[in-house]
């Protein structure tokens, strides 16, 4: 299978940005404290926290998944969708701890969306905060500094007990390789583009699964051959 899927990158809003500014990070990996899906490791990786039964059970080995950005505007990039990632599955494990025991042996070190003890979230000043709404996030950034510490402190823990909870019910951890990853500069999708490969919109709350066609079509839009 090859699917389309979506995720909220870093340098989607201003909080997001501080973050990129302070750590060096690169803008285009995803916002939330666990990373999903973790592009900064070397065999990224995929897991259930974000959209449950919906995406990552359905996995299986040898399937593709192309990651474009949420729509949006990105500064200093160009507002729409970014083509970020296409990955292929290489494992499957059925638990955070198997796939924990995999990451640990071929790099000694784990993806943030592995969740296993004595592997916390990042700090709340690492990501995108977990807002709903704007009005939300607006008033955040108007606070001082200790104050947002002491409320990001708050909100994380929050955050990452719903993350635990989705690992325990749907603990499945996908390890992938990547067959192309742009994380500073991605292509931009417009809405030609997509009209022309899908004849609308996709809507990748649920990731979609795509022909062969229309994945060859996204990769010259890479800048990768088809």
């Amino acid at each position: 299978m090859i699917y389309l899927n979506s995720f909220k990158p870093l340098c989607y809003n201003p909080l997001g940005l501080a973050a990129i500014n302070k750590y060096g990070f690169p803008p285009f990996i995803d916002s939330s404290c666990r990373r999903e899906p973790d592009f900064q490791i070397a065999n990224p990786s995929i897991s259930a926290l974000c959209r449950g039964s919906k995406f990552a059970p359905k996995l299986r080995i040898n399937d593709i998944i192309v990651y474009i950005t949420v729509g949006g505007v990105f500064p200093p990039h160009k507002n729409g969708h970014h083509l970020v990632a296409v990955l292929q599955v290489i494992n499957v494990f059925q638990t955070h701890a198997l796939g924990s025991n995999w990451y640990l042996s071929n790099f000694n070190s784990l993806p943030k969306n592995c969740m296993v003890p004595n592997n916390p979230p990042l700090d709340f000043d690492k990501t995108g905060g977990d807002f709903k709404v704007q009005i939300q996030l607006n008033h955040f950034m108007s606070l001082s500094p200790q104050k947002q510490i002491l409320i990001g402190q708050r909100r994380l823990l929050v955050w990452d007990h719903q993350y635990l909870i989705r690992s325990s019910k749907w603990p499945v951890f996908i390890c992938t390789k990547p067959l192309f990853l742009n994380l500073t500069n991605p292509n931009l999708i417009t809405r030609t583009n997509f009209l022309q490969i899908f004849g609308k919109i996709p809507n990748t709350q649920i990731p979609k699964v795509i022909t062969q066609t229309e994945f060859n079509q996204l990769l010259i839009l890479a800048g990768l051959p088809s």
